[in-house]
């Protein structure tokens, strides 16, 4: 038997082939058209849509596994199961809220303005002109119309990537560091509370045993 052969085959059938089709779907035909024009709005909803989409997952294996946990007491594994539900819900909500805000064009143009626009008003566009000019090289019959579609470029891609940094930074850091822990920990807290009452104390009903404090998970 030629070994080379049936690895090859193998090779085609369990990769070439599926990977061909998957390069020729019409969605990642969408995708890598969207990609190459450098659609940065599109990128960015992808790069959302793809961590909401892990973390949807990881949701439902936290429940699955707090409803399966033998650690947890049956009677609470339902709540407890509940609270892991309700955070991954508030993620996902707090990560799709950030973006269908923080995306939007002109909340980006504003914070851009806000923050960086000083650098490309008309003064400061005269004075990077002056300077550029004085350079030994530069022409000046075609200097002030290269220099303006230049510089027009280079504050339409720094525009751009500032809009898709942003999108991130506010979807991940923001919702999923600040926003979801400030709501998750006093809720874990609460919930902490009402599993407590009625326990015994831990002296006459656990004793060799780690009591159980169910927390609130944030994914990483």
């Amino acid at each position: 038997m030629n070994v080379s052969k049936v690895m090859n085959t193998v090779a085609d059938i369990g990769l070439r082939k599926p990977l061909n089709w998957v390069a020729n779907a019409k969605p990642m035909k969408t995708v890598c058209k969207n990609y190459q024009e450098n659609n940065l709005g599109f990128i960015a909803a992808v790069a959302v849509g793809s961590m909401v989409l892990k973390d949807g997952l990881g949701c439902y294996m936290y429940v699955k596994q707090s409803l399966a946990n033998k650690n947890i007491p049956e009677e609470k594994r339902k709540f407890v199961a509940a609270l892991d539900l309700a955070n991954g819900g508030l993620m996902i909500l707090a990560q799709l809220i950030m973006f269908k805000t923080i995306s939007n064009k002109k909340v980006q143009e504003k914070i851009f303005d806000k923050l960086f626009g000083k650098l490309f008003q008309r003064s400061a566009r005269k004075g990077f002109m002056e300077l550029l000019s004085h350079k030994p090289g530069v022409k000046s019959n075609d200097f002030g119309k290269e220099f303006n579609v230049a510089f027009n470029k280079i504050h339409g891609n720094i525009k751009n990537t500032f809009g898709l940094l942003v999108t991130l930074v506010a979807s991940t850091v923001i919702a999923k560091r600040i926003i979801v822990p400030f709501i998750a920990t006093p809720l874990a807290e609460r919930a902490k509370g009402l599993l407590s009452k009625g326990d015994k104390k831990p002296a006459e009903s656990n004793k060799g045993q780690d009591t159980f404090t169910p927390q609130a998970k944030v994914s990483k």
